[in-house]
């Protein structure tokens, strides 16, 4: 058990060195750099730029950039942005928690939905209500997240402008002003993301349901409900756990729309903020986050493999 898990921490690491180079020189190939955004280009001279390009290193080669670079961030250091001129790291550690407040609720909204849902659509297979089920959670999938959005907000501006006023409120102040505000992007994500838990544990249950142990269950007078909700769940787990965790990787770096809509003070706005003003010290730190919550949150749920399926153990 250990040495599998020192293998995935080593692997870990070496991803996220992979991304970090990818990320730091493509960055690099965009049109104009630090220094133009500092100095701007109106009236600036060449001796301006030189100065700027050699206090801030961008002077030195590419190789060498990328190693200071990679130093400070290994602190926790990603420098200061060049246009609100605050610290990085301080702005993550502000939108980090929306974000992860936002993907934790959807992925929870989302997890109580469709695992039922999938496992009702398995048991009636090829019945009506397995036919309904999977139709309307088709349709959810179906739409656009941006335009379930704006559905939701129209809608909420009619019937429930309460829900439609609020601004972001930090659950450590009000946690019921919390939720309200949390409330519609949750529902936007939500919606589709239920739809592919749905199919997953579908697909998942009815390969568990062909098996052996299933039918011997039933032979024996085991309730129905227990078949499919404790033995037939428990060992079709494994696939649907590794889906959650993708798919909580995939709603981290899918929040730009979402926040943006909502006004919400999350990394994805974060992005866009950065991206929009060309800061290119926050776009590089944030993409890290993303990818370092992304590979963390799949590994653990590869070392979770042996927990939720004893016959892994051994190997």
């Amino acid at each position: 058990m250990i040495r599998p898990a020192l293998t995935r921490l080593a692997s870990l690491f070496g991803v996220l060195l992979v991304v970090s180079m990818l990320v730091f020189f493509l960055g690099s190939l965009i049109p104009g750099d630090l220094a133009s955004v500092i100095v701007g280009h109106e009236g600036a001279t060449p001796e301006q730029f030189e100065r700027v390009r050699r206090e801030l290193g961008l002077d030195q080669p590419l190789i060498v950039q990328y190693l200071n670079w990679l130093g400070n961030a290994v602190t926790g250091d990603f420098g200061t942005s060049p246009i609100t001129a605050r610290e990085v790291s301080a702005d993550i550690a502000q939108q980090f928690p929306v974000s992860l407040e936002l993907a934790l609720l959807c992925l929870v909204t989302s997890t109580v939905i469709g695992v039922p849902v999938g496992i009702k659509a398995a048991v009636s297979n090829k019945g009506w209500v397995d036919a309904a089920m999977r139709a309307s959670l088709l349709v959810m999938f179906s739409v656009p997240v941006f335009v379930v959005g704006i559905l939701l907000l129209l809608f909420a501006s009619a019937f429930a402008p309460d829900l439609f006023n609020v601004t972001y409120v930090p659950w450590q102040q009000d946690l019921v002003g919390n939720l309200r505000s949390m409330a519609l992007p949750v529902a936007t994500i939500t919606l589709p993301f239920a739809a592919m838990t749905m199919q997953m544990t579908r697909s998942a249950t009815l390969e568990v349901l062909s098996d052996p142990y299933i039918t011997t269950a039933r032979a024996v007078g085991v309730k129905r409900r227990r078949v499919h909700y404790v033995h037939a769940l428990r060992n079709a787990l494994p696939p649907v756990v590794t889906f959650l965790g993708f798919q909580f990787g995939v709603m981290m770096g899918g929040l730009l729309v979402v926040e943006q809509i909502f006004s919400l003070p999350g990394l994805g706005r974060g992005m866009l903020d950065a991206i929009n003003n060309r800061d290119y010290p926050s776009v590089t730190a944030i993409t890290m986050v993303f990818a370092a919550v992304f590979v963390v949150v799949n590994a653990a749920i590869d070392l979770l493999y042996p927990v939720l399926d004893p016959r892994q153990r051994s190997r």
